[in-house]
């Protein structure tokens, strides 16, 4: 009987190191995947940020497209264009005197 039980003494214990062996393992497959996971979410948390000024960013650049396509309108129209010739450039009509305040 003897014999028979350092038998199963020394089939044991390559189990037990096979244990230790694949508690280490997961051990440091959970270390990797846990900081992999971790860079996941603070490059996930980056993008996020980046996207949301960038969408508002966007929102601006759209109000000042559409400003700048209702002055463009304004500027074509034959009303606005005769009220900057008299203002800017001192033009007038055939039959106008132009009167200029002294300075």
């Amino acid at each position: 009987m003897k014999r028979t039980r350092q038998k199963i003494k020394t089939k044991n214990r390559p189990r037990v190191r096979l244990r230790y062996g694949t508690i280490f393992v997961l051990c440091f497959m959970i270390a990797v995947v846990g900081s992999s996971t971790w860079q996941i979410w603070k490059l996930h948390s980056q993008v996020e940020g980046q996207l949301t000024h960038l969408n508002q960013e966007k929102v601006t650049l759209l109000q000042q497209e559409k400003l700048l396509n209702e002055e463009i309108a304004q500027l074509n129209t034959p009303s606005y264009i005769e009220k900057l010739a008299r203002e800017q450039l001192g033009l007038v009509k055939k039959g106008e005197i132009l009167i200029s305040p002294k300075n």
